[in-house]
């Protein structure tokens, strides 16, 4: 098991909008970590044919979790800020987010982030922001799909991107002190 890409790795989940893309290029480039786009992956995909192998959307994403993860897993060490695009955690299909969330249950820091607590203002700051298709936010907000597969949830109302980042590495060394600090213990 690499042990780097489920203790390291930085998942980045949340409605169309919400500053996934823009927190893991600051990830990226301030803390050196290697940064994929499942949603550039999802789009080859589509290019490529891919896509119509699979009956459903929710089928699609889940092959391409499970391919990202499958291919991470063979490089020793590996670890890396993935932005997942807005659907690819909100399902549908029961069965299938069984498997997606079996699939990221081993990864310590599932990030959602969320433009600010307040729905209706969290609509109107992630269609502002947003240069793509906003109108699934308020399912994507409402959806109990990201909050079942987060480990933390960050708010970014009125930072940064480099004071989310902060929040979010900050996060991570705690967790990581407290879980040594209960194996000394």
């Amino acid at each position: 098991m690499n042990k780097n890409l489920y203790e390291d790795s930085i998942i980045l989940i949340g409605p169309s909008g919400a500053g996934k893309s823009t927190v893991a290029d600051d990830l990226e480039e301030r803390f050196g970590i290697p940064r994929v786009c499942l949603d550039k992956m999802a789009s080859e995909a589509r290019k490529n044919g891919e896509r119509a192998k699979f009956k459903t959307p929710d089928e699609f994403s889940y092959h391409m979790i499970h391919s990202l993860i499958i291919a991470a897993e063979k490089r020793e060490g590996a670890y890396a800020v993935v932005d997942f695009g807005a659907g690819h955690s909100i399902y549908k299909d029961k069965t299938i987010f069984e498997k997606v969330k079996k699939e990221l249950k081993p990864f310590k820091n599932v990030v959602l982030l969320l433009p600010c607590k307040d729905e209706s203002k969290a609509l109107e700051i992630m269609a502002s922001r947003s240069t793509g298709d906003t109108s699934d936010n308020l399912e994507f907000l409402r959806n109990p799909c990201n909050k079942e597969l987060a480990t933390m949830v960050v708010y970014a109302e009125g930072r940064t991107p480099q004071e989310i980042s902060d929040e979010i590495m900050s996060r991570i060394d705690q967790r990581k002190k407290k879980k040594i600090n209960d194996v000394e213990i």
